[in-house]
């Protein structure tokens, strides 16, 4: 195992970061998440880690200054980061990795990778020219600038100040599988993505939804109305049915979400990603908090799969199945997830996870 420590002080990239490391890289073991610079530092020195993942932008101490703290890094070190080329090349050529928020799976498995093969940390050559580039472009550009233009970047989202907090429909989506498919055969792996890509953004648009993440082999989308959402769900999973097909499964929940820096954030976003992780390919499976909403709608179907404990989730949630025709229902018995336990509370045979 690697053991790893996460250092940033946005709560919701630690919690993105700590979902993706559970679903792509099991053999990360996050010893803590810390929120900002000088809790991290202590943490370093208490858990000796192997890797750090360390942000760069943070106040008191970014994560440039926490490593000047060290006169030679103990410890592998992947940077995420929204910094511009110049900065990342610096860091590139000093055999240290990186990966832009949002982050990409795929760039987080191969800089995981990548630790695991060198096994060594970057050597205090290699760290003081890591250092003297980042300097030389702080002088050119300085910190705050690169924060002025992201600040920019995120003004022109559509979502205005005064609709930052609000109740939504939150819809997540995951290629199953794609990790396989893209060791196995690259051009398919391509193909799927942009099947996928093109359905999504064509269903969520004429459903009133919009694409607030685009993670390559996923997605996160939010709606107005539960009954829209779930209708683009269903209409995405039966035209991804259609050659080529894409192995995908959708996860929803309802709850607020607000906006902070241009990051979608709220309890719900979690509670959705972990109900996704519940399903197979063709799968639509959401909360009981959706289903009260659609229960009466003769448009959909549905099944209850019974009550889960998910990682980081307080109360067991009750997860239900569309079952509406061509789409899969799980076998409970066979249903893998983000979860601290199962309960089998009312378990009934639903069967091999057939077509309804």
């Amino acid at each position: 195992m690697i053991k790893a420590i996460i250092i940033d002080d946005e709560a919701h990239c630690i919690d993105t970061l700590s979902i993706l490391l559970t679903d792509y890289c099991p053999e990360v073991e996050v010893l803590e998440k810390c929120p900002g610079s000088k809790k991290g530092l202590e943490a370093i020195e208490r858990l000796n880690p192997d890797l750090v993942f360390l942000d760069i932008e943070m106040p008191v101490m970014n994560g440039f200054e926490l490593l000047e703290q060290f006169k030679q890094i103990p410890f592998a070190v992947i940077f995420t980061t929204s910094y511009d080329q110049y900065a990342i090349k610096a860091i590139r050529f000093s055999a240290l990795d990186y990966l832009l928020k949002p982050i990409d799976p795929k760039e987080l498995i191969a800089a995981v990778h990548k630790v695991n093969v060198q096994k060594e940390p970057p050597s205090a050559e290699q760290f003081r020219i890591l250092m003297e580039q980042i300097q030389m472009q702080n002088k050119e550009s300085g910190l705050s600038k690169i924060a002025e233009l992201l600040d920019k970047s995120h003004s022109h989202h559509s979502f205005t100040m005064s609709q930052q907090r609000r109740l939504a429909a939150i819809l997540f989506t995951d290629i199953v599988g794609y990790t396989a498919i893209m060791q196995q055969n690259e051009e398919q792996a391509v193909t799927v993505i942009k099947r996928h890509n093109t359905e999504l953004k064509e269903t969520v648009s004429a459903h009133a939804g919009e694409v607030l993440n685009d993670y390559g082999d996923g997605s996160l989308s939010v709606f107005a109305s539960v009954t829209d959402a779930l209708q683009c769900a269903l209409e995405m999973q039966q035209r991804l049915q259609v050659a080529p097909a894409v192995p995908m499964r959708i996860g929803l929940h309802i709850g607020e979400i607000f906006f902070e820096g241009g990051k979608i954030l709220g309890d719900g976003v979690n509670v959705a990603s972990r109900i996704q992780s519940l399903g197979h390919g063709n799968t639509v499976l959401f909360s009981n908090e959706i289903h009260d909403k659609i229960k009466n709608n003769p448009k959909f179907k549905s099944v209850s799969l019974g009550h889960y404990e998910f990682k980081n989730v307080e109360k067991p949630i009750e997860v239900f199945a569309l079952a509406n025709e061509g789409l899969v229902v799980p076998d409970k018995r066979n249903m893998e997830g983000k979860l601290k336990k199962r309960s089998w509370k009312n378990f009934f045979f639903s069967g091999q996870g057939k077509k309804i």
